[in-house]
């Protein structure tokens, strides 16, 4: 543990003090009475045990603790990979691979894990800097948490309606051409509210490709006509939904306009799939150069 008369800056990062740094709870049992008492139960539970801070860095190491008392943490712990549960697919539940002692495994967190504690009592513990995360893994694991809290919400009804088209929906989502090419599906819905099981929304719809110059010309013309097609039949299959236009553009045309009438679909989870090749959220596009 730090002593009080380490508390500094410099002392925290020496220690690996960081925004996805790992602290094993097992080692440290005296964070336990910190967790909430549900969280609590669960890590005594365990054999093994993590906490992840997610506050960023510059908090995290302040030494400043009346201008930020909290340390924002999720509670994490081993699992059996379940491809339901990775690449953000499932907003309650995450698996996401980490190495430890160099050593390939997968941890998982869901909607138990999250909790803030005092960020003095926090730093007095060390982190296991036996742990490592692969690349783009902890801004992986930072996009599912942020996603849980500003993640576009549809109307019940709307969402009702295309849960009975789930299974086509996930064939189109995961063609390669969809998943390879493609970063993300809109929906523009009026009304924009919910409304009785009898009446309609109409629906104008687009997929966006990543793709520019040559690629984007033979993409367009290969498989533009089919994901369209496809996309607009299983909109047009479902009950009390009338289909305005359904199209497929660059990223470059979504003006702020669009982004004004236009929700993104959660479809993430498949651009995770082909590190390297397939495009990642916008957010994290940038992370890969």
């Amino acid at each position: 543990m730090i002593q009080k008369d380490e508390f500094n800056r410099e002392s925290w990062l020496a220690k690996g003090w960081k925004r996805g740094a790992f602290v094993d709870l097992k080692r440290h049992g005296e964070l336990l009475s910190s967790l909430p008492k549900k969280l609590a139960a669960h890590v005594e539970t365990l054999d093994q045990a993590f906490l992840i801070p997610v506050l960023y860095d510059c908090a995290l190491v302040d030494e400043r603790f009346d201008a930020e008392p909290w340390a924002q943490v999720v509670v994490c712990w081993p699992c059996v990979e379940n491809a339901d549960f990775c690449y953000g697919k499932n907003p309650r539940r995450y698996h996401f691979p980490v190495f430890i002692d160099d050593q390939k495994t997968h941890l998982e967190v869901n909607a138990l894990s999250f909790c803030q504690l005092d960020r003095e009592e926090l730093l007095t513990f060390d982190p296991n800097t036996e742990i490592d995360w692969p690349n783009l893994g902890l801004d992986q694991l930072l996009n599912w948490i942020s996603e849980r809290i500003r993640q576009p919400t549809f109307p019940d009804a709307w969402n009702n309606r295309l849960k009975k088209k789930e299974k086509n929906f996930k064939r189109l989502w995961k063609k390669d051409s969809f998943v390879n090419s493609c970063s993300g599906v809109y929906f523009s819905i009026e009304p924009s509210v919910e409304i009785a099981e009898h009446e309609k929304y109409r629906v104008r719809a687009f997929i966006t490709t990543h793709l520019e110059g040559r690629a984007l010309r033979d993409f367009m013309k290969d498989h533009e006509s089919e994901l369209v097609g496809k996309l607009a039949d299983i909109l047009r299959s479902t009950s009390n939904v009338d289909v305005g236009q359904v199209d497929l553009i660059n990223e470059g045309q979504f003006t702020k306009s669009m982004e004004r009438q236009y929700l993104r679909w959660q479809l993430e989870h498949y651009s995770y799939k082909e590190e390297g090749v397939a495009p990642l959220p916008a957010e994290l596009e940038i992370l890969r150069h």
